[in-house]
């Protein structure tokens, strides 16, 4: 899953840091400095078995951090999760391909670029995680990308029928991913 992932990100965020060596060194540093924040936590959480949602949320913070510089004002985020929440077992990579999905088919083609948001909330024993983006949504009906089939297909290997991905959209509204999965089930 990591290497589906990093390589478009890698490349792209490379040739960004490139081309603003010599157009704002100081803009190409902070990129550079995200980068490396980013790379960071990613290798980390590739090591663990698995991890948790704070984890999580710092990867996914320095991920949004070299986007941001990438696509400026076009990009805004915002976490909205209790800290309590932050120490619950979550398996790494769950959320950075519905992320990335956000950005890359919602946010980025919409010229006005627009805002993702991450939460999550406790409800009974479950986690309820939403990430919500206000792009351009589903032309029709959502595909099955390869992020959204190895999610899937984790969630039914970790916790059977207990977790579920759901998705729902419409055009021009963006896409809302709520990801709902048993709290306290050993993964």
């Amino acid at each position: 899953l990591q290497a589906q992932i990093e390589p478009h990100f890698l490349f792209n965020s490379l040739a960004n840091v490139a081309a603003l060596i010599e157009a704002d060194p100081k803009l190409a540093g902070r990129l550079l400095d995200a980068l490396i924040r980013y790379l960071r936590s990613s290798l980390v959480r590739t090591r663990e078995e698995g991890g948790t949602l704070g984890d999580e949320v710092a990867l996914l913070a320095a991920y949004l951090d070299v986007l941001k510089i990438r696509m400026g004002e076009r990009l805004a985020y915002s976490f909205d999760i209790p800290a309590e929440l932050l120490a619950t077992a979550l398996p790494p990579m769950l959320l950075q391909p519905l992320v990335e999905n956000a950005v890359r088919h919602g946010l980025e083609p919409k010229v006005a670029g627009g805002h993702v948001a991450v939460a999550a909330l406790r409800q009974g024993d479950g986690l309820w995680i939403r990430v919500t983006d206000d792009g351009l949504g589903f032309a029709q009906n959502p595909g099955e990308g390869i992020g959204l089939a190895n999610i899937r297909a984790r969630l039914a290997a970790l916790y059977g029928p207990a977790a579920r991905l759901e998705l729902s959209s419409e055009v021009g509204a963006g896409v809302t991913a709520t990801m709902s999965l048993p709290i306290g089930a050993a993964p």
